[in-house]
C-alpha cells in the first residue's frame, strides 16, 4: 500500500509537468519519447477515478495532479497508523 500511494504520487506530479511542456516536446524524439512514459502511470493510477476529471471540470493533466495529492493523502494516513501500530505493540 505505501509502495502504491508513493507511485500514485509520482505518477501524477509526472503526468502534470509532462501536459505543461508537451507543446515543446512535439519536434524533439528524446522529448517525445519522455512524455510516451505517461501514458502506462496515467492508465495505472489515475484511470482507476476516471471521471472526476468531468465532475471537477479539469484537464487531464490538472486531474492527475489532484489524483496526486489524493493518493499523497493515502501515503501519509497509511504511514501515521503503521507507526501508531508500532507504538501500541
Amino acid at each position: 500500500m505505501i509502495l502504491f500511494s508513493f507511485l500514485g504520487v509520482i505518477s501524477g506530479v509526472l503526468v502534470f509537468v509532462i501536459t505543461k511542456f508537451e507543446h515543446a516536446m512535439f519536434d524533439n524524439i528524446i522529448l517525445d519519447s519522455i512524455a510516451s512514459l505517461q501514458h502506462p502511470f496515467y492508465l495505472i493510477f489515475t484511470t482507476p477515478v476516471f471521471g472526476g476529471n468531468i465532475l471537477f471540470d479539469l484537464s487531464y493533466g490538472s486531474y492527475s495532479l489532484l489524483m496526486s495529492l489524493f493518493y499523497g493523502v493515502v501515503y501519509g494516513l497509511t504511514i501515521y497508523f503503521k507507526k501508531n501500530d508500532a507504538i501500541s505493540d
